[in-house]
């Protein structure tokens, strides 16, 4: 799409989408055929992220699931240990993975490593891999101070970069400029939105013109409310790191 190509390109390449796909279609069909398109697809890349733009890691949790096929299995186990243990971090704890959208990112790793503990391999740390979710995801909702998510939580965002809930609530009032510009909280509580979160330092100011730290997506809550699904599961059945295993 040419009028999106400048900032929604496919920088990764588009051979991670085919591999997505043909894992999925296997997933959902059991028809070897698209395994055997996945196999064709694989490229074995080192990777730092789940994304829309990079889907890598993503594909090989899913293949390593249904076939425990070792270039998978080593692939997942590779990718979660190193987003678990080597992958630089902020002085309070969130996986620094990049600045547009860091806990997007971190909420991404966070669920695809929740799916990677499912894979059946003696390599698999899967107490490992629940900590990290626990981490990351518990570092969004607040626990190190404030929360990251509109409307819960300790000293949520008031001012995210979110167009509707930026403008007057009466719809008969016009919304512009002044409206973006006005320093005073959103008229509307976007509520549960995750926005992009702080810097490599922590720092964060709930500022609405800052579109790197307090921008909201569909795909920042994507990964974060499956996280978080993931961890009310592993709360339900005692599984839950810490408290017990009773709350997340």
């Amino acid at each position: 799409v040419p009028g999106a190509s400048s900032f929604y390109n496919s920088w990764s390449g588009y051979n991670d989408e085919l591999l997505w796909s043909a894992a999925w279609m296997y997933k959902a069909t059991g028809d070897s055929f698209y395994l055997g398109k996945a196999n064709e697809f694989w490229q074995n890349k080192d990777v730092s992220e789940l994304s829309w733009d990079e889907k890598t890691a993503g594909a090989a949790i899913l293949l390593a699931q249904l076939t425990g096929d070792d270039k998978y299995v080593s692939k997942a186990v590779s990718f979660c240990n190193k987003m678990a243990d080597t992958q630089q971090k902020t002085p309070k704890g969130m996986v620094w993975i990049q600045q547009w959208g860091p806990l997007r990112h971190a909420s991404n790793v966070a669920f695809a490593c929740l799916e990677a503990a499912k894979i059946a391999d003696s390599r698999v740390d899967k107490e490992k891999y629940y900590q990290f979710a626990v981490n990351q995801i518990h570092y969004a909702l607040g626990d190190t101070g404030r929360s990251f998510v509109v409307g819960y939580g300790t000293n949520p965002p008031q001012r995210p970069h979110h167009r509707s809930s930026s403008c007057p609530t009466n719809p008969s009032e016009s919304c512009g400029w002044d409206d973006y510009n006005q320093s005073g909280p959103n008229p509307s509580t976007l509520w549960g939105a995750l926005v992009g979160g702080p810097g490599s330092d922590d720092s964060y100011t709930d500022y609405r013109g800052d579109y790197i730290k307090n921008e909201v997506a569909c795909d920042y809550n994507a990964g974060f409310q499956s996280a978080l699904a993931g961890l009310r599961t592993l709360a339900l059945d005692g599984s839950l790191p810490g408290l017990n295993g009773s709350s997340c």
